[in-house]
């Protein structure tokens, strides 16, 4: 049996929830079901409310069915109410505090939504790939 040379999804994946918690990064949780790929919707919600899971915007999800999760550099101010839309740049407090993790991330460029504020808005995104996901098929 291949050895995981990270020591527990634990240790992987809760100093990224807690990094997402501090800067109120917005993510998305992607995950295959069944031969196709599933991108959730963009939220603030990252954490692991029971052992082999793994909550976003969308719900828990299997660890073992997800593929990555993706961080926005930009938080978002206003846009509701009448406020002025604000894309802040959060970049290099993402990859600070990812440099003391574990994490295996790649930088990207794509676009992003967030219903009833925003549509197909330009962004950079960090995508934190998932050790702990199955590799067989079903």
């Amino acid at each position: 049996m291949a050895t995981n040379p990270y020591h527990s999804e634990e240790t992987y994946w809760s100093p990224l929830c807690r990094l997402r918690s501090e800067l109120h990064c917005w993510v998305r949780l992607v995950w295959r079901d069944g031969s196709s790929i599933q991108e959730g919707h963009w939220g603030q919600l990252l954490i692991m409310p029971v052992q082999g899971y793994l909550e976003g915007p969308g719900g828990p999800v299997p660890l073992r069915h997800i593929e990555w999760v993706e961080i926005s550099t930009s938080t978002v101010k206003g846009g509701m109410a009448g406020r002025p839309l604000q894309m802040i740049d959060v970049k290099d407090e993402i990859l600070a505090g990812l440099s003391e993790t574990q994490a295996i991330w790649t930088l990207r460029e794509s676009s992003w939504s967030i219903e009833r504020i925003f549509k197909d808005e330009p962004v950079r995104l960090i995508r934190i790939a998932n050790p702990f996901r199955s590799t067989g098929r079903p």
